[in-house]
C-alpha cells in the first residue's frame, strides 16, 4: 500500500532555506525566509527571553489540552487590550497551538467540521500556508486582488465587492498587520469601511496575526483588529510568537476566537479542545512558558517592549537604506514604496527568472516571487543588493508610465 503514496507538493521555502544554509560564498546575502536577522546575519534570540530564566525551573510536563491558562490570559490581553470589553465580558476564548501555523490550522479545521458548505475568500497575494490549509480541510477558496494596479496600496474596491458578492456566511481570511508578502496593511479608515461591509453581510472572519509589534507598536499594529473585534463581528484570530519573541523553533501560539455571547465562547473553546486532544494533545510548553514569565513581570514586559522596539527601528532604517540606494541606481521610490510598507517583508518587482538570477549570479537568496525580508539587509550588504536588484529588473521599471507589478 505504501508504495502506492505520492511524494507531496515542494515547499518552495524550506527548499530556499536549504540552498541559502548551503551557500559558502562571503558575498551571500539571505534575503529568504522570516526570520529577524541582527546586522550580522544571524539569529537573534531576545535578551528577555534568555536573561536569567535558564535559572527557572520551567518543568517539562503536559499542558492542558487547551493550554497554560496564564498563557493564554496574557495573549489575549496582547491582542485585544488589557481593558478590552470582550474580554471583561468573557467573549472570547483562547487555545494554546502549535504556533501561527498551528492556529491556521486548527481554525481550519474547526470550519471545515462545522461550515464545510462555506466559501473562505483570500487576498492575493497572500502567506503561502493560508490556501493550502484551507483546501486541506475540504474547503472551496476563491481569491481576489489584494493590491490595487499600482501594486502600492490595498485594492479596497476589489475587496469590498467581494465582501459585497460573496454568499452571506462566508469566510474572509484577513492579516491583521505586516502584511506578508507586501508589507502593506489596511489603514484605520480602510479597516472601518471594511469592517461596516462585513457586518452588513454576515460573513465569519480569521485573521492571522504573526507579526505584532514589528510594524508599528503592538498597541498600533493590533488597533484594526481591536476595532473589528468589538464591532460585534464573529471572529477568530490566528496568533504567533514566533517572531516578536524570536521564538521560532518552539512553536508558541494561540488561537482564540471572539463570539457574541459567553456561552457561545465556552462552547467554540471546548470544540476546540476536542480538535486538539484528537490531532496533537497538547502544544510545546517550553516557549509558552517564556513568554509567560516575560509578560507576567512589569520589568520584563518592558524589556520585551524596548527590544520590539529596537528590531523596529532597524527595519525602518534597512527600508529606507533600501530605497535610498534603489534610487541611486535608478529605481525610484514612489515606484516601489518599500519606506512606507510595514514589517518584515517588502515585494520587489522581480520576475521569478530575476529572483533566480539574483540568486545564481549574486549570491542573494529570495523566493521566486520577489519577497524580501529587509532583516536579512545590513549597513554592509546594503548598497550590493540594492545594485544586484537594480541589475537585474527590468528595464522599464525605470520609466515614468510602467506599472507597478508585484
Amino acid at each position: 500500500m505504501l508504495e502506492k503514496i505520492c511524494r507531496g507538493p515542494v515547499d518552495p521555502m524550506f527548499e530556499l532555506k536549504y540552498k541559502a544554509d548551503n551557500d559558502t560564498d562571503p558575498r551571500k546575502i539571505d534575503l529568504g525566509v522570516g526570520v529577524y536577522r541582527n546586522e550580522a546575519g544571524s539569529y537573534q534570540e531576545l535578551e528577555v527571553a534568555k536573561e536569567k530564566l535558564h535559572q527557572l525551573n520551567l518543568g517539562h510536563d503536559y499542558m492542558p489540552t487547551t493550554g497554560d491558562d496564564e498563557f493564554l490570559r496574557l495573549s489575549a490581553e496582547i491582542l485585544f487590550g488589557k481593558q478590552s470589553p470582550i474580554i471583561a465580558q468573557s467573549r472570547v476564548c483562547s487555545v494554546q497551538t502549535i504556533s501561527g501555523t498551528g492556529a491556521n490550522s486548527l481554525a481550519a479545521s474547526l470550519m471545515g467540521r462545522e461550515f464545510p458548505s462555506a466559501k473562505v475568500f483570500v487576498g492575493l497575494p497572500t502567506w503561502g500556508n493560508h490556501i493550502p490549509i484551507f483546501q486541506h480541510v475540504g474547503m472551496e477558496v476563491l481569491t481576489y486582488p489584494y493590491l490595487d494596479s499600482s501594486g502600492l496600496r490595498p485594492d479596497m474596491a476589489a475587496l469590498l465587492n467581494t465582501v459585497q458578492t460573496a454568499p452571506a456566511n462566508s469566510i474572509f481570511v484577513l492579516q491583521g498587520c505586516c502584511h506578508n508578502p507586501t508589507g502593506v496593511d489596511l489603514s484605520i479608515e480602510q479597516w472601518k469601511l471594511l469592517i461596516g461591509e462585513l457586518k452588513h453581510h454576515s460573513h465569519l472572519i480569521i485573521v492571522d496575526i504573526a507579526y505584532q509589534g514589528l510594524g508599528d507598536g503592538l498597541d498600533e499594529d493590533a488597533a484594526g483588529l481591536r476595532i473589528l473585534a468589538e464591532s460585534g463581528l464573529e471572529l477568530l484570530v490566528c496568533q504567533s510568537f514566533s517572531k516578536n519573541f524570536a521564538l521560532y523553533g518552539e512553536r508558541c501560539g494561540a488561537l482564540h476566537a471572539v463570539s457574541r455571547s459567553s456561552r457561545s465562547a465556552a462552547d467554540v473553546k471546548d470544540k476546540l479542545r476536542s480538535l486538539i486532544r484528537h490531532t496533537y494533545s497538547s502544544s510545546p510548553s517550553y516557549g509558552s512558558r517564556l513568554v509567560k514569565i516575560v509578560l507576567s513581570n512589569d520589568d520584563r514586559r518592558e524589556l520585551w517592549v524596548q527590544e520590539l522596539k529596537s528590531m523596529r527601528s532597524r527595519l525602518k532604517r534597512n527600508r529606507h537604506s533600501l530605497s535610498n540606494h534603489l534610487t541611486a541606481s535608478g529605481i525610484s521610490e514612489e515606484r516601489l514604496g518599500i519606506i512606507a510598507e510595514k514589517g518584515l517583508f517588502s515585494c520587489l518587482p522581480l520576475t521569478a527568472e530575476q529572483c533566480r538570477m539574483l540568486t545564481d549570479r549574486h549570491h542573494i537568496h529570495l523566493p521566486a516571487n520577489g519577497r524580501i525580508n529587509v532583516a536579512g539587509l545590513s549597513a554592509e550588504n546594503v548598497e550590493r543588493a540594492a545594485q544586484a536588484i537594480a541589475a537585474e529588473v527590468d528595464n522599464t521599471l525605470s520609466q515614468p508610465s510602467a506599472p507597478r507589478v508585484r
